[in-house]
C-alpha cells in the first residue's frame, strides 16, 4: 500500500443510512484514511486509505470536495490528527479553566485543545494547524494522533509497546506497570533510518527483549521493519481492531493495517 489508495465499501451500505454511522478519521503527517462504522452493529461499511501523500492538507481538502461518502451526514465524526505540538499534564496538574498557561510549551499560536484520559490520570494539551481542520466537518470531535493507542492501554501487556506504522513513519507508545511512560512519533523512510530510531529508544528506556511487541498499520510479516524488529525483540504480535475482527470487508485484508482507524472510535 505504499503510495497507493485503497477503498472498500460494503456494497449494502446505503447513504440515507449515514445518520446511524460514525466517520473515524485518521490523519497522520503522510496518509489520510477513514473508516465509516454502522453505530447499531459496529460493522465496517468503507474503509478509504491513503499512503505516502506529499501533502497531506491538500489531499484532504481534494477528498473532502470530490469524495461523496465524505459529504453525507454521519452521526458523530471523530478525527485523530498528527501534531508536533502536544503535551501531556498529570490530572494533579492540570488547570482546565487556564489553558493559556500551556501555550508558552506547545510551540504554537494556534487554539489550544485539550482531551482528559480519566484511566490513565492525565491529560493531553495540544494545537493543531488551523488550514488543515478547516477542511473537516464542523462537529468534528478532535483528538492528537496518540489517541488511538492510548485507549487500547488495557489490551496491551503491563509491560509492552505498541507500534503504529504508516508507508514512511510510525507512532509507538511504551506501557511500563500499565503507565504511559512514553509516547513519540519518528518518520522512517526505510529500515536503517527505523533501526537507528529502535536503538534509541532501546537504550534510553532500557527495553530488553522479553518484553511484547504489538503491531499495527502498514507493515507485514518478514518485511524489513518486521525483521529489523526480530534482531531485538521475540515476541512480536500484530494487534487486531478491537472489536472489529469479524468484520467482512476486511475479509482478503490483514485486518492490523486499520486498527489505529478503528480504534478512534473507542475514544471519546
Amino acid at each position: 500500500m505504499r503510495n497507493n489508495s485503497l477503498l472498500l465499501v460494503d456494497p449494502n451500505f446505503k447513504a440515507d443510512a449515514s445518520a446511524n454511522c460514525h466517520l473515524l478519521l485518521k490523519i497522520t503527517n503522510d496518509s489520510f484514511s477513514y473508516a465509516v462504522i454502522s453505530k447499531d452493529t459496529g460493522e465496517i461499511k468503507i474503509i478509504f486509505d491513503k499512503q505516502g501523500c506529499d501533502d497531506v492538507q491538500k489531499e484532504l481538502k481534494a477528498a473532502f470536495t470530490t469524495d461523496n461518502y465524505l459529504s453525507l451526514n454521519y452521526g458523530a465524526v471523530k478525527a485523530a490528527i498528527h501534531t508536533a505540538n502536544f503535551i501531556f499534564i498529570p490530572d494533579e496538574w492540570f488547570d482546565g479553566e487556564n489553558l493559556t498557561v500551556y501555550a508558552q510549551y506547545l510551540g504554537s499560536n494556534t487554539k489550544v485543545y485539550t482531551k482528559h484520559n480519566e484511566n490513565l490520570g492525565f491529560n493531553t494539551v495540544f494545537c493543531l494547524n488551523d488550514d488543515l481542520k478547516a477542511n473537516l466537518p464542523e462537529q468534528t470531535d478532535l483528538f492528537p494522533q496518540s489517541e488511538p493507542l492510548m485507549v487500547l492501554f488495557n489490551e496491551l501487556a503491563d509491560e509492552s509497546l505498541l507500534i503504529d506504522f504508516t508507508a514512511v513513519s510510525f507512532n509507538v507508545l511504551y506501557l511500563k506497570d500499565k503507565k504511559v511512560v512514553f509516547q513519540n512519533h519518528y518518520e522512517s523512510e526505510n529500515a536503517e533510518e527505523f533501526n537507528y530510531f529502535l536503538l534509541l529508544m532501546i537504550e534510553q528506556l532500557g527495553l530488553n527483549d522479553t518484553i511484547p511487541v504489538y503491531l499495527q498499520g502498514i507493515i507485514n510479516e518478514d518485511d524489513e521493519h518486521y525483521n529489523c524488529l526480530l534482531k531485538y525483540f521475540n515476541q512480536l504480535y500484530f494487534f487486531l481492531p478491537a472489536g472489529k475482527k469479524h468484520s467482512e470487508l476486511l475479509a482478503d485484508m490483514p485486518k492490523h493495517y486499520f486498527s489505529g482507524l478503528l480504534a478512534l472510535d473507542l475514544c471519546g
